[in-house]
């Protein structure tokens, strides 16, 4: 039962909790009346609440009496007039959400809703117990706040309002829900270089509620930091809203809003917080804010449940996945905010105390400022910092709150903010700025209530939008760029010559209005008409094309492609390398041009000098000669033809001087010939015929260089030489018959070879030099000994077709003289070894020492004694068994005899042991080992 009163009337009013804990009422007549009153209050004990309930008399439907008075119970016989429509006997409806209304008997009476006497709440984490209605809004109950903070980037506050520092550059959860229901989690980014192009990496949150993702960062600027929000990877600029979400913000402060959880996340240079429901997230996150349930005990947990120091746990929740590792414990101070320590400290700046001056007094109420306080007075007398960041975080919280602080005048500059040249510094601001889109302002500025710090435009101007940030004295046009144009300003667009009109502040445009265009023509190689547009004008013009541009023809062999730069094509030509052609190839001068080694006839031997000097004709590099004719200038040829460069000859051939054989006949300068040929000194020509100047050649031939063979003749020695003819710019080929040389070594047999040139030396004989360096000459199958070393044999051999010299050399034992017995000194029948029999020296020898039979052994050392020595032992070649004859002899003992000697054991016992002692010694023969030398080694020369 919650209450049962009646109003005085003659009717009852009771109210009930059901089985189903929903709340139950009834009314109807009492069952005797009660004494008349125009209002009655009861107390429930359950709840500790008090109902009221009035009586409103309102003229009834029908006349009765006004001299009755309004205390007189009458008989309810009308129904009732709330002043709007008129009411049953009987009917009950709603007046507001917290008050019904019921007709009985013409009399409108009102009971307002129950409510639970509401016990006070105190919080851990300092704030005031904030009052939450219930969804009437009749009544409220008690929540605490559940605000976790950071700033200065190492001092943290949890739900609960515990604080503590952590100073590490990595990812970490900050709120995450337990069991997954509402699907926010909240990221502190401690060091995001993600969305940054240079070095400046600075906090960020990242917040996901359901399917949507906000970043919350900063981008560096030329002139300072300005915060910059991305909502599902798209950038945009607040204010925002959308089905879930809003944000809006100054360039120093950013506050995110997700109304369907009641959730609110602040962003900013230095600081951030959380702010979430407790009704809904009471007890259920983890994370490095803690779990809000007003108990500071269980705020510091790890991710596995554990409860450590805050240090500890904080740098536990890193984001899975990132390149961070638990860091090691901070040296660091966990604090909570109440009580704060009463010790006296030696560092108290003054800027720190203006946090509990009467600047933050409005404040100092609402939310306690212990915590930064303290964190103020580390930053200044541990880190030397300025301890701004604690002041403007409170600030900030307690604009959160509703309670504005302009702080920074009170700081004494060392705590001051500029502002770009373009804006002013608010401490209290709009939290949605105006701008020149009256739609923008409609939606945003209705419902922000709250100021924030920021940079506004000045008086007199206003914002132009939220993207260009650019202050404007008049709204205007909007130019095509989506930047403000003022009255009167002139641009051009889509070709449009466009102007934002004083009068009517709109844009009108124009076409652009294009010169006459001139044709252009274009006749140099590799140019082409573009037509071009410049701005919104079309021109024609030449220009080069290098695709266009005539591809250079490949240069013959010899000639090498030079390239020379022009205004757009490269012009070419082919140049001489300098080079000598033959067959093709070319040849650097002073190169050895290849010739076939087929002779027509026999080749030179030593040239014939003559009384006239040998002389070279040069032929031009380039053509081919075919066996052709040249005639030097004082003479004609009859029947011969003169090739120049590049033609080809055929028939003649041109032979050096120095003596004609073969019926050839050798024609000098002034003479004529018919189809004659000249023919070297000695032996044959070789193919070619060449008639000097003034007379007979000396033995020198000279061929053009070129294309096809027969342009150097078979067995001669040609040059590329350094002259160039005239005609191909390519080097002449000098050319001179081949003499071979016929001198041979000793040993060897000068022999012609077929198809060669020249012939080559053959070995006929094996030659060699012994030690004493002289050198022989032998025969094949042929032995020479020398005599000065009869142990060493040469002998001539064939093998595989090459004459090898193979050295025997005969190994002799050792021998000295004097171990010899006199007259036994030998020879063998090579004379090379000399042998005899060894005296003998096989003799008794000694030895004192312990003689130990098993574990028993001798008290006192025994004299030992045992034959050694040398005896007559050899090993021989025998040339006549071609192998080594051995004779072996041992020193062995030749009389014994036998002693007693006292061993003692381990045991103690004694016991008798006989041993042999050998007397005297001799050599006895033996039988020797057969050895693994059957026959002398050889060596093989060649």
């Amino acid at each position: 039962m919650l209450y049962n009163v009646t109003d005085g009337f003659g009717w009852c009013f009771a109210a009930l909790c059901n089985a189903s804990c929903k709340l139950e009422t009834q009314s109807g007549l009492c069952p005797s009346t009660p004494i008349p009153s125009t209002a009655a209050s009861s107390t429930t004990p359950e709840l500790g609440g008090t109902t009221k309930s009035s009586v409103t008399t309102s003229p009834p439907a029908t006349t009765s009496s006004p001299s009755t008075p309004s205390t007189t119970l009458s008989t309810p016989t009308t129904d009732c007039n709330d002043g709007n429509s008129t009411r049953t006997n009987g009917e009950s409806w709603k007046v507001s959400n917290c008050t019904t209304a019921t007709c009985t008997d013409g009399k409108i009476i009102q009971i307002s809703a129950a409510c639970a006497t509401v016990q006070p709440l105190i919080c851990a984490n300092g704030r005031k117990a904030a009052e939450v209605y219930d969804e009437d809004g009749c009544c409220f109950h008690y929540e605490c706040e559940c605000v976790c903070s950071g700033w200065s980037g190492s001092h943290y506050m949890t739900f609960d309002g515990k604080s503590y520092s952590f100073n590490e550059n990595c990812s970490y959860y900050l709120v995450k829900e337990i069991v997954p229901k509402y699907n926010l989690t909240i990221i502190l980014n401690k060091h995001d270089c993600a969305h940054s192009d240079g070095p400046f990496c600075p906090p960020s949150l990242t917040v996901t509620y359901k399917s949507n993702k906000v970043i919350l960062t900063q981008l560096k600027t030329a002139e300072t930091a300005t915060n910059m929000v991305f909502v599902n990877e798209k950038r945009i600029y607040p204010a925002f809203q959308n089905s879930v979400l809003s944000i809006t913000g100054t360039d120093m402060v950013t506050t995110l809003v997700i109304p369907g959880i009641n959730t609110k996340v602040v962003y900013r240079t230095a600081s951030f917080s959380v702010d979430l429901p407790y009704s809904l997230f009471g007890g259920k996150t983890e994370g490095q804010c803690g779990t809000c349930d007003n108990a500071q005990n269980n705020d510091c947990r790890t991710p596995n449940g554990q409860v450590e120091s805050c240090s500890v746990a904080a740098g536990q929740w890193n984001v899975p996945g990132t390149p961070c590792v638990t860091p090691t414990i901070p040296t660091t101070t966990t604090t909570s905010n109440t009580p704060f320590s009463t010790t006296p400290s030696t560092c108290k700046p003054a800027i720190c105390e203006v946090l509990t001056s009467s600047v933050f007094a409005p404040c100092n109420t609402v939310i306690p400022p212990g915590a930064f306080v303290t964190s103020c007075r580390s930053d200044i007398c541990d880190s030397g910092n300025n301890g701004c960041t604690s002041l403007e975080a409170y600030a900030t919280q307690c604009s959160d709150a509703g309670v504005c602080i302009d702080w920074r005048n009170s700081t004494n500059g060392q705590c001051g903010l500029n502002c770009t040249s373009n804006k002013v510094y608010k401490a209290c601001g709009s939290t949605v700025e105006p701008t020149c889109d009256d739609r923008y302002n409609q939606r945003f500025q209705a419902s922000q209530n709250n100021t924030k710090e920021g940079c506004y435009c000045p008086q007199g101007t206003i914002l132009f939008n939220t993207v260009q940030d650019t202050c404007v004295a008049s709204c205007g046009c909007v130019g095509p760029n989506g930047k403000p144009k003022q009255p009167g300003d002139t641009w051009t667009s889509d070709c449009n010559t466009c102007t934002c009109d004083n009068d009517s502040i709109s844009i009108q445009c124009e076409p652009v209005q294009c010169p006459v265009a001139i044709t252009a023509i274009c006749n140099k190689p590799g140019h082409e008409l573009v037509n071009k547009t410049n701005g919104c004008c079309s021109t024609q013009s030449c220009e080069c094309n290098v695709n266009l541009c005539p591809i250079p023809a490949p240069c013959q062999v010899g000639f090498q492609l030079n390239i020379i730069n022009g205004t757009c094509c490269k012009s070419y030509e082919c140049v001489p390398k300098g080079v000598c052609v033959h067959n093709m190839v070319e040849y650097t001068p002073g190169a050895k041009i290849p010739t076939s080694e087929t002779p027509s006839e026999t080749p030179l031997e030593a040239p014939v000098i003559t009384e006239q000097p040998s002389a070279t004709t040069r032929a031009p590099s380039g053509g081919a000669s075919g066996g052709a004719e040249t005639t030097p200038s004082g003479g004609a040829s009859g029947g011969a033809e003169t090739t120049p460069s590049g033609g080809a000859s055929g028939g003649a051939e041109t032979t050096p001087s120095g003596g004609a054989s073969g019926g050839a006949e050798t024609t000098p300068s002034g003479g004529a010939s018919g189809g004659a040929e000249t023919t070297p000194s000695g032996g044959a020509s070789g193919g070619a015929e060449t008639t000097p100047s003034g007379g007979a050649s000396g033995g020198a031939e000279t061929t053009p260089s070129g294309g096809a063979s027969g342009a150097s003749k078979p067995c001669q020695d040609c040059y590329c030489g350094p002259n160039v003819d005239p005609i191909t710019k390519l080097n002449i080929i000098s050319c001179k018959p081949i003499v071979c040389n016929t001198s041979c070594s000793i040993g060897y047999e000068y022999q012609t070879v077929a198809g060669k040139c020249c012939g080559q030396c053959v070995q006929k004989s094996c030659v060699f030099t012994t030690p004493d360096n002289t050198t022989h000459n032998i025969e094949v199958n042929k032995t020479f000994v020398s005599p000065k070393d009869k142990c060493m044999k040469y002998t001539c051999e064939k093998i595989n077709g090459q004459l090898v010299t193979k050295e025997t050399k005969t190994t002799c034992p050792y021998f000295n003289p004097l171990d010899c017995e006199p007259g036994t000194e030998t020879t063998d029948a090579n004379g090379c070894c000399t042998t005899c029999k060894l005296q003998s020296s096989c003799e008794v020898q000694s030895k004192q020492t312990v003689i130990e039979v098993k574990d028993c052994k001798s008290t006192q050392t025994v004299n030992l004694t045992s034959c050694a020595g040398q005896c007559g032992s050899s090993s021989i070649y025998s040339a006549a068994a071609n192998k080594m004859v051995h004779q072996c002899e041992c020193c062995q003992e030749a009389t014994t005899s036998k002693k007693q000697v006292e061993l003692t054991c381990a045991d103690g016992s004694k016991v008798q042991h006989s041993y042999i002692v050998v007397e005297t010694c001799h050599c006895n023969k033996a039988e020797c080992v057969e050895g693994t030398t059957s026959k002398p080694s050889r060596r093989r020369r060649r």
